[in-house]
C-alpha cells in the first residue's frame, strides 16, 4: 500500500475514533456534544470566602495572597479550567467557577483545609469506645481507600496493633523530642487522660465523618483529638500536633521499587518539609521508630479526617519521607495533592454563593465566530485566485482542521482531568490558527511551483517540493508551539486559554499537513488534470513561466520558446521547402 494511502487511512481512523468516543460519551458518559464554555461566555457560580484567624489577629496581605494561590492550585489540580480567583476587600476571596458547580469542587472550596501531623495513640472500630481494638487490629485509611495503609518505607501495616493503650509513654520522650509543648510532665499520663479519652471516644460517631470536622477544627494544636477515617472505617486517638500542614514544602509521586531495584507496579508519595520544621518531623519519626510512642504510626489529618496513617519503618532524617502502601497512581496523586494544597494559612468560611451571568455572553461568541468565518472565507478566496483548482486541497485541509479541532476540544472539555472550557480568548486562538494553517499550505504549494519552474515534472516537483517544505513547516510550528507553552506557563486566566488553543491547533496543523495535505497533493498529481498541468490546475508550467531549457531528444535541448509542430504545420513547412527547392533547380537549369 502506498504511503499516501496509509496516511489518509490513519487520518480517517483518527477522526472515526474521536467521533465514536464523543458519541459514546454523550450516550453513556454524560458528555456534552460540544466544548464547554468558559465564565465569560456561559456564566457560572460565584463563591465568596471570608477569611479569619483563630486567634482574632489581623490578616495581612501576604496571608491572603498565599491562601488565594493555594485555592487556585487546588482547583487547577481538580481540572476545573477558566476559574477566576481574586482577593477583594482585604479579607474576602472571590471564586468564579464557570458552569454548574459540581459537588467535588464545592466541597474542595468549602474546606478550611487545616492539616497537621500527629502521632497515633491508638485506633478502634468506628463505633468503639476505646476499651479494645477490633479483631483485625484496627484499620487505617489511605488516600485512595486502599485496604493497606500508607507508610514511610515499603510494607503495609496497621498503625495500631494489639491492645489499645490510650496515651503516650509516661516519660514524655516523644513530646519532648518532637518539640511539642505538652504542658506539665504528667499531663499526658494514662491515668489523667483515660476518663476523658473514654468519654470522647464513646461520643464520636465515625459513621458520619463529615459531622466531626467542625469539632476537630475547634480543637487546640497542643491537645489530643479523636479523628475518623474518611470512609468511617476507623476511629483514631491522636496526640498533639507535631508538624503543621503548612510546613509541607512539596509532595510528588514516584514509582515504588523493591529492595533489589525492581519496579513493584505501585506508587509512593515523596514529601519534603520546610527547613524550619524539618527537624521536628525527623525527631517525631525517630521517636516513633524507637518505640517511644504508644504506636509506631503518625497520622496526616486534613479537615478533621485522617487521610493517611503510615507506620514508621525507619527514621526520616532531613525532613524528607516517602509514604507507600500499594498505591495506584491515582491514589498516590490524590494524596500528593492533599499534602501540597491542603494547608491554608488562615481559616476561610463561605460568606455567600450565587449564580452569575456571563460577563460577555452569546453575542460576543457569535461575533467571534463570524469574524473567524470571514477570515476563513478570505483565505479560501485568496487560495482560488492564487492556485486555481489546486485550492480544493486548501479548502479540504481547512475543513479537516476544523473537524479535528472541534473534536479534540470537545474531548478535552469532557475529560475531568483537563476540564477545558472555551473562552473568547480561545476563540481568538482559533482565528489565529486559520492563518497558521494556511501558511503551511502556502509554503508547500510554493515549493512545488518553484520545482516546476526549475524544470521538474509535476509528480517529481510534488515530492521534491515536500522535502523542502517539510523542514520549513516543522520549524515554523515548533516556534509556535514553544511560544504557546511559554505563554501558557507564565500567564493566567483568559491568556492561558488563548495559549492552550494555540498549542492544540499547532499540533493539529502538523497532523493535517502530514496525513492529508501532502498525501492528497500526491494523489492529485497523478491524475490527468493536474499531472498534465492544465492551465486551471495551478500547476501549469507555462503559466508559472518555466524558462529553463527542456530536453528535445538526440542529445539536444529545446528552448522554452520552442514548441512542437502540429501535423498540418509540418506538411506546410515540407511543401514550402520542396517548392523552394524546385524553384532553385529551375533557375539553375535556365542558366
Amino acid at each position: 500500500m502506498p504511503v499516501r494511502r496509509i496516511a489518509l487511512t490513519a487520518l480517517a481512523v483518527l477522526i472515526l475514533l474521536l467521533g465514536g468516543g464523543i458519541g459514546a460519551g454523550v450516550q453513556w458518559g454524560g458528555w456534552n456534544a460540544a466544548p464547554k464554555l468558559a465564565l465569560d461566555l456561559e456564566g457560572g457560580t460565584q463563591i465568596i470566602l471570608q477569611a479569619q484567624t483563630t486567634d482574632g489577629s489581623t490578616i495581612d496581605r501576604d496571608a491572603m495572597e498565599q491562601a488565594r494561590q493555594i485555592i487556585s492550585q487546588r482547583v487547577n489540580a481538580m481540572g476545573v479550567a477558566e476559574t477566576e480567583i481574586s482577593v477583594q476587600g482585604g479579607t474576602n476571596i472571590v471564586i468564579d467557577v464557570p458552569g454548574t458547580l459540581d459537588q467535588a469542587t464545592s466541597d474542595a472550596l468549602r474546606q478550611t483545609a487545616a492539616m497537621s501531623f500527629r502521632p497515633v495513640l491508638g485506633a478502634v472500630a468506628p463505633e468503639g469506645d476505646g476499651s479494645a481494638l477490633p479483631s483485625d487490629g484496627g484499620g487505617a485509611s489511605d488516600a485512595g481507600g486502599d485496604s493497606g495503609t500508607g507508610e514511610t518505607s515499603s510494607a503495609p501495616a496497621d498503625p495500631a496493633q494489639g491492645q489499645f493503650t490510650g496515651a503516650l509513654s509516661s516519660d514524655q520522650t516523644l513530646a519532648d523530642q518532637a518539640g511539642t509543648d505538652s504542658g506539665e510532665p504528667d499531663a499526658w499520663s494514662l491515668d489523667q487522660l483515660d476518663a476523658d479519652v473514654q468519654a470522647e471516644l464513646g461520643a464520636v460517631d465515625c459513621t458520619d465523618p463529615s459531622a466531626q470536622q467542625e469539632r476537630i477544627a475547634q480543637a487546640k494544636a497542643d491537645e489530643p483529638i479523636v479523628a475518623c477515617a474518611p470512609d468511617g472505617s476507623a476511629k483514631y486517638l491522636l496526640g498533639p500536633e507535631v508538624v503543621p500542614g503548612s510546613a509541607v514544602e512539596d509532595a510528588s509521586v514516584g514509582a515504588e521499587t523493591s529492595s533489589t531495584g525492581q519496579a513493584t507496579g505501585y506508587y509512593l508519595v515523596n514529601m519534603r518539609f520546610t527547613d524550619a520544621v524539618g527537624q521536628d518531623f525527623a525527631d517525631m519519626t525517630s521517636a516513633l521508630y524507637n518505640g517511644q510512642g504508644a504506636t509506631s504510626a503518625f497520622a496526616i489529618v486534613l479537615d478533621g479526617l485522617v487521610i493517611s496513617a503510615p507506620t514508621v519503618e525507619e527514621p526520616s532524617p532531613g525532613g524528607e519521607a516517602s509514604i507507600s502502601g500499594n498505591f495506584t497512581q491515582d491514589q498516590a496523586s490524590q494524596l500528593a495533592d492533599q499534602l501540597k494544597f491542603g494547608a491554608l494559612p488562615i481559616q476561610l468560611d463561605v460568606a455567600s454563593e450565587q449564580q452569575i451571568s456571563a460577563t460577555l455572553g452569546a453575542d460576543q461568541l457569535s461575533m467571534g465566530l463570524i469574524a473567524g468565518l470571514i477570515g476563513l472565507a478570505l483565505v479560501v478566496l485568496y487560495a482560488f485566485l492564487q492556485y486555481r483548482v489546486l485550492a480544493i486541497v486548501t479548502t479540504s485541509s481547512l475543513a479537516i482542521m476544523a473537524v479535528l479541532t472541534y473534536a479534540v476540544l470537545t474531548v478535552l472539555s469532557n475529560l475531568p482531568e483537563i476540564g477545558y472550557r472555551l473562552s473568547l480568548a480561545g476563540v481568538a486562538g482559533l482565528i489565529v490558527a486559520i492563518a497558521f494553517t494556511a501558511d503551511s499550505f502556502i509554503v508547500y504549494f510554493e515549493r512545488v511551483r518553484d520545482e516546476i519552474r526549475e524544470g521538474r515534472g509535476i509528480v517529481a516537483a510534488v515530492d521534491h517540493g515536500w522535502d523542502r517544505a517539510r523542514r520549513t513547516i516543522l520549524a515554523s510550528d515548533a516556534v509556535n508551539l514553544v511560544a504557546a507553552v511559554v505563554l501558557y506557563v507564565l500567564s493566567t486566566g483568559g491568556v492561558r486559554g488563548f495559549a492552550f488553543v494555540l498549542g492544540v491547533t499547532t499540533l493539529l496543523d502538523l497532523v493535517v499537513v502530514f496525513l492529508f495535505t501532502h498525501p492528497m497533493l500526491q494523489a492529485l498529481a497523478r491524475t490527468r488534470f493536474f499531472g498534465k498541468g492544465h492551465p486551471m490546475s495551478g500547476l501549469d508550467p507555462a503559466v508559472l513561466g518555466r524558462a529553463v531549457p527542456a530536453y528535445a531528444g538526440r542529445g539536444r535541448l529545446r528552448d522554452a520558446e520552442e514548441r512542437r509542430e502540429t501535423i498540418a504545420e509540418r506538411k506546410a513547412r515540407l511543401a514550402r521547402e520542396s517548392a523552394e527547392q524546385s524553384g532553385a533547380t529551375e533557375q539553375e537549369d535556365e542558366r
